[in-house]
């Protein structure tokens, strides 16, 4: 009986260690970390405020310059919003000053 017992616990636990682990990524799969070249803006303006929310109400929490790539993770009206990766920031940018999104 103790062994019954004690097999049942290894295969238990052997399954929930395999049900435990990532699933396996390949090309076709997406990692967090990765972007897609169409979600990207390249700043066109000179320096950029990047800003809190959506408006120029909301308060500046960086800046960005000419040239400088963001990643588009979502819009609102005439309203970008971006992701820094080298800052690990997450902002707001005016679009007009931006090119290259191209969001769904």
């Amino acid at each position: 009986m103790k062994k019954t017992v004690l097999l049942g616990v290894l295969v238990m636990a052997c399954g929930r260690a395999v049900v435990e682990q990532p699933p396996p990524t390949d090309a076709s799969t997406p990692s967090a970390v990765s972007y897609l070249p169409e979600n990207r803006a390249v700043v066109i303006g000179n320096v950029v405020n990047l800003r809190q929310g959506p408006g120029t109400v909301y308060a500046v929490v960086g800046q960005v310059s000419r040239g400088d790539t963001l990643v588009v993770m979502g819009e609102g009206e005439n309203w970008y919003r971006v992701y820094i990766p080298d800052r690990s920031l997450f902002a707001w940018v005016y679009s007009g000053l931006t090119e290259g999104a191209d969001l769904p």
